[in-house]
């Protein structure tokens, strides 16, 4: 998906972000070879319905939520996050977040996000976590 460039100045705090919804949660193909996030006998034995979804793909969907928004020229410099509840195959998720501080360091213009990912129950699997991006500015700074 192509974005537009965001710019430092036209961030405002609070400013949502888009929200990520309709992604089909899998274990299978998350690189993980850990046998729970794979093999569906070896999970019903460890008492689950299924196998669960690496933990790290949520982190790539927050880092796509992230990006998304930012646009082409923001760096994404800090991802922190938490996982709450397991995610299972066919879960749907909804990746949200906002803009909680607007600052300038040095030539450095940082935007701080709070994010989130809940279950199509309503339960909040991701959180509390968070985000630095870097944007440039139009007027020529970083």
């Amino acid at each position: 998906m192509t974005h537009a460039p965001r710019y430092f100045e036209d961030v405002t705090l609070g400013e949502p972000l888009p929200i990520l919804t309709d992604m089909m949660a899998y274990g299978a193909s998350t690189w993980d070879f850990a046998r729970i996030h794979y093999d569906a006998t070896y999970a019903r034995k460890q008492g689950l319905p299924s196998p669960i979804v690496d933990g790290q793909m949520l982190g790539a969907f927050l880092a796509q939520l992230v990006q998304d928004w930012a646009g082409p020229r923001g760096f994404l410099r800090s991802l922190i996050f938490q996982n709450r509840g397991m995610v299972f195959p066919n879960d749907v998720l909804t990746c949200g977040g906002h803009v909680t501080d607007i600052r300038r360091e040095g030539s450095r213009n940082l935007v701080e996000c709070s994010l989130w990912i809940d279950n199509q129950h309503g339960e909040r699997v991701v959180g509390p976590a968070s985000a630095t991006v870097s944007l440039p500015s139009e007027v020529g700074t970083e």
